[in-house]
């Protein structure tokens, strides 16, 4: 095998090593993730409620204003009375007075069911907020499990980038120049012959180019697929 395949080999499976220790990475990421998503859920719920009880006594504040006025047509009603004399007068002060107290009855029910809402909605609030502190305690210790791991996995993968980057070093510039680029659009950019043909893509390689790779005279690229060919000793 050509002395500069065999350190791209080793390149490879640094960057294999990189890859798995990104994805191991990327797993515990992903349960740190879900766990926040829960308590993202839990906290929402706790601001819907509030936000809910705070609605409610906003419009509790409408009617207790409106019971307010018509409290004052009424009085301003009785007032009108002890001063107005003919019948005519009088019925229309009374069935003013009337009006009001009909509308002051309904509005005395409104408020009475926006308590009875808000009672209910700062129930609710106390559960979701007791729900949200279940959850934090209980993502303790799970969270300090995953610290763990965390602290584990970007270990293993300093080590690996160290490892792939020592290794990157003594590869011979213009051929990781090519194993770069490639890199970016397949993982395996060095592939074993297959026989006659790339063992990725199983395009036939003609002899003469297959006997240079084996020979370790050549170093080639299948002509289908891109990737670097190489003879993989072990079957020989």
């Amino acid at each position: 095998m050509h002395p500069d395949l065999v350190k791209l080999l080793e390149l490879q499976s640094r960057d294999l090593d990189l890859l798995e220790a990104d994805r191991a990475l990327d797993a515990i990421l992903a349960e740190y993730e879900a766990l926040d998503q829960q308590l993202k859920g839990a906290q929402q719920a706790v601001d819907q409620a509030a936000r809910s009880v705070a609605e409610a006594g906003r419009r509790r504040l409408e009617v207790e204003g409106k019971m307010e006025n018509y409290k004052k047509l009424e009085e301003r009603g009785k007032q009108r009375l002890e001063q107005v004399r003919t019948p005519k007068e009088i019925q229309a002060v009374m069935t003013e007075m009337d009006l009001a107290r009909s509308v002051l009855a309904k509005e005395e029910a409104d408020w009475m069911k926006l308590a009875e809402v808000i009672t209910t909605l700062e129930a609710g609030g106390r559960d979701a907020a007791t729900k949200l502190a279940e959850m934090r305690q209980s993502q303790v210790d799970v969270r300090s499990a995953l610290d763990l791991r965390r602290s584990a996995a970007e270990g293993r993968r300093q080590a690996a980038l160290t490892a792939r980057e020592a290794t990157a070093a003594e590869v011979n510039r213009a051929l990781r120049t090519r194993y770069e680029r490639l890199r970016t659009v397949r993982t395996k950019v060095l592939v074993a012959l297959d026989g006659a043909a790339c063992g990725a893509c199983y395009t036939t390689v003609p002899l003469n180019r297959r006997s240079q790779i084996r020979a370790g005279t050549l170093i080639d690229a299948c002509e289908s697929c891109g990737v670097i060919l190489y003879a993989d000793e072990n079957l020989d």
